[in-house]
């Protein structure tokens, strides 16, 4: 089983602070909590994403602590989308990566993989 470890990082002007869990070089397994929750939702899943290779990692979504409050103060499913994308381009994402997305975290994930489907 996989130690979960915390990190941070910049993506669409915002801070984020993420839990992550396996190899970051294994493809991109990003999940996106619901309201009213946090990335600590995903700690039994990421560990068993990392068990089949991924590099899991769930970010708490803008606005939530440890994250920064967006400067343009915007939580539309649009903002959130954008910044799944963004996420992906800053961890080290690829064509191998997959979305998943809990309550309000499923439509963000349904409008990342309408915008750039590429992506994921």
């Amino acid at each position: 089983m996989h130690a979960i470890n915390t990190g941070t990082v910049e993506a669409n002007g915002v801070q984020f602070a993420y839990l992550h869990a396996g190899d970051p070089s294994g493809p991109l397994a990003l999940c996106l909590h619901g309201f009213p929750d946090s990335a600590h939702g995903w700690r039994h899943l990421l560990p068993a994403l990392a068990d089949a290779g991924y590099h899991a990692v769930a970010p708490f979504q803008r606005g939530y602590a440890p994250t920064s409050v967006p400067a343009d103060g915007r939580y539309q499913t649009g903002a959130l989308s954008v910044d799944a994308n963004a996420l992906h381009e800053a961890l080290g994402g690829d064509g191998r990566a997959v979305i998943i997305g809990h309550d309000w975290g499923a439509p963000a994930t349904f409008g990342a993989a309408v915008l750039e489907a590429t992506r994921w």
